[in-house]
Parts: C-alpha cells; sequence; structure tokens
C-alpha cells in the first residue's frame, strides 16, 4: 500500500478562474447594471467574497429598470460579495466604503453616459470621455502596487473615437494587454442599455475588447516600443514586485529640486515676511491651499456638501500614500 499524505491540517484553496479573472484576486466591479457580470464571477469562484459589485443606481431603481436585478443581488450577497448602490465612478474615491480599500483589479464593463443623442455626435463622444476620464481618475487610487484597471469596450467607428489609451496616458496608466471579450467565457452575463425606455433590454456588443491597464512610465515604455501609446503585456507582467526600494529622493542630486531660494518668488517671500519662518510660512500657504480646494470640492463635486474636512484630508493622504507607491514602482523599474 502506498504511503498517505501527511495533512498539515490547512487545506490551500483552490484558485479558481473566470475569463480574465481570478478568485485570488480582490476585484471592484462598477456600473455593473443588473449585476449579472458579478453574479457570474461569484458563482464561478464558488464565493463573492472577493468581489465588491457596485452600481451608480440605488437600489429601488435597479429593481424598477432590470427584472433580474433583485434575485442577482440577493444571489451576490449569499455567495459572501459587498454590493453597493450610489456609486458614482467620478467621485467613488471619496466614497466611506472604498476610499480606504485598494483592489487587485477595477473593472468596468462597456462605459456608457447614456442615450443623449446618436453616437457618432460629437457631444455624445464628449460625455462619454468625460465618464472614462472620471473612472481613469478615481480607479488609479483605488489600485494595488501592480494592479489592473479594466475597460471592456466595443471597437471600430464611433467607439475608437473616445480614445481610451490617451485619455489613460493622462494618469500614469499604460495599456499593458487588450484582449477579446467573449461573452460565452462569463455564462450568465447579460449586458443591458441601462437607460431610456429600454434600459432592460440588452445591445449587440458586436467586436469588443478589454483594454487592461497598469500604473507605469509612460514615456519609457515609448521608446522601448515605438511612438504608440500601448505596450505589450509579458514583460510587464514579468515585471516583480520591487525590492530593496531607495528612498523616494534618494536619486535627486540636484538642489534646486529641494531649496527654493534662488526663484524670485521667495526672494519676495523673504522681504515680505522677514521675520516669519520659511517652515511657517509654507505651512500657513499649504493649509490655506488644502482649505480653499476643499471649498472648491464641495461646490463641483455631486453630494459634495455632506463631505467634511476630516475626509477630506484623509483622501488626500490616501492619494500621497499612492502616489509615493507608483513613484517607487518607477524608481524600481528603472533600475531593471
Amino acid at each position: 500500500m502506498g504511503r498517505r499524505r501527511k495533512r498539515t491540517g490547512k487545506t490551500r484553496r483552490r484558485r479558481k478562474r473566470l475569463g480574465q479573472y481570478s478568485s485570488a484576486q480582490s476585484i471592484l466591479l462598477v456600473g455593473d447594471g443588473n449585476f449579472s457580470f458579478s453574479l457570474a464571477l461569484a458563482t464561478a469562484f464558488g464565493s463573492g467574497g472577493n468581489l465588491v459589485a457596485t452600481s451608480l443606481d440605488t437600489y429601488e431603481a435597479l429593481t424598477k429598470k432590470y427584472s433580474r436585478a433583485e434575485s442577482n443581488i440577493m444571489d451576490l450577497k449569499r455567495l459572501g460579495a459587498t454590493v453597493l448602490h450610489g456609486i458614482d465612478v467620478e467621485t467613488m474615491k471619496f466614497h466611506t466604503d472604498l476610499k480606504n480599500r485598494r483592489f487587485d483589479r477595477i473593472v468596468y464593463n462597456f462605459p456608457h453616459a447614456g442615450f443623449k443623442g446618436k453616437e457618432y455626435e460629437v457631444h455624445m463622444i464628449n460625455l462619454h470621455k468625460k465618464l472614462v476620464k472620471g473612472y481613469f481618475r478615481n480607479a488609479q487610487f483605488l489600485l494595488r502596487p501592480f494592479g489592473e484597471i479594466h475597460v471592456s469596450h466595443k471597437t471600430g467607428d464611433p467607439y475608437d473615437k473616445w480614445g481610451l489609451e490617451r485619455i489613460a496616458a493622462k494618469f500614469s496608466l499604460i495599456l499593458v494587454e487588450k484582449v477579446g471579450f467573449q461573452k460565452a467565457d462569463y455564462p450568465g452575463y447579460n449586458q443591458k442599455k441601462g437607460d431610456g425606455p429600454k434600459c432592460d433590454k440588452p445591445f449587440p456588443l458586436g467586436t469588443c475588447f478589454t483594454f487592461k491597464f497598469r500604473i507605469g512610465d509612460l514615456e519609457k515604455w515609448k521608446k522601448q516600443n515605438g511612438k504608440g501609446l500601448s505596450m505589450p503585456g509579458p514583460s510587464l507582467n514579468a515585471l516583480g514586485a520591487p525590492v530593496g526600494i531607495p528612498p523616494l529622493l534618494g536619486g535627486i542630486t540636484s538642489t534646486t529640486l529641494l531649496t527654493p531660494q534662488g526663484h524670485p518668488w521667495y526672494e519676495q517671500r523673504i522681504i515680505a515676511e522677514p521675520l516669519g519662518g520659511t517652515t511657517d510660512y509654507f505651512s500657513r500657504e499649504y493649509q490655506g491651499s488644502l482649505q480653499r480646494e476643499y471649498e472648491m470640492l464641495r461646490q463641483v463635486m455631486s453630494g459634495g456638501t455632506s463631505l467634511s474636512y476630516s475626509v477630506f484630508l484623509g483622501n488626500r493622504f490616501w492619494e500621497s500614500v499612492q502616489m509615493q507607491e507608483h513613484q517607487r514602482w518607477m524608481i524600481a523599474y528603472s533600475c531593471q
């Protein structure tokens, strides 16, 4: 008889995959319509514990729009997924349930700004671009190091005019891979129009792809891969997590970056405040700048009047942490 394997007392859970996603990844799904895509993942994984599924609509609006929304949400919760409503992709980094979380994958399938004209009309294309821009701007702050931001999108005219890669590049997001989106890869997924009297009706997918973005050094990839904005996935995917990263300012040798005495505005400050210390001046100026930014944000952000100053400061802190992670990644990569 063969020898039995010793039991360690802990049984490793087997990773399960569906399409481009794994049960080992922490996944945020936004704008999921009737939540059928989220449910497809949770069902395949056997658990939704790694999923945060969200919608822009309230629960009440969803149940009126989509015939399967209520049952899909119930199944997701039964499988352990977190379900959130009223999540606007253009302001989600401020949301109480998201601002302190980070994800391996952030997924937005077929973003759409609503049916306010024909798809080829310039004002509609601009509305779609604004939506995607807001998504990228917010998603980058909710991403773990080496995580990915995904957008599944139709291709061809007029959809190519959205310019996903160029918008992403404004936020240091680089295309690492572009794979064909096949609905059959996600059993149970049903894409919905989501707006207008036919909101619960499907829309034709046609030729579409999932665009995968990561934070990276755009200029370096341009030099290595020509003038295009995209870069091949394997070379970046093969890059391991940075080890032994030097301090952020360790590679800066120019003292002009650290001491502003040579700048005219600095000299004017010395004359204007001969008795005040440099640190005191910048501290007051920075506090005033933060306060002005906070007041402006309250005016322009949807629901901004309920934004507390402490939450705003907390978000700015996490933005700083995320930027440091980004810079560490760039430093580590430049040393490869």
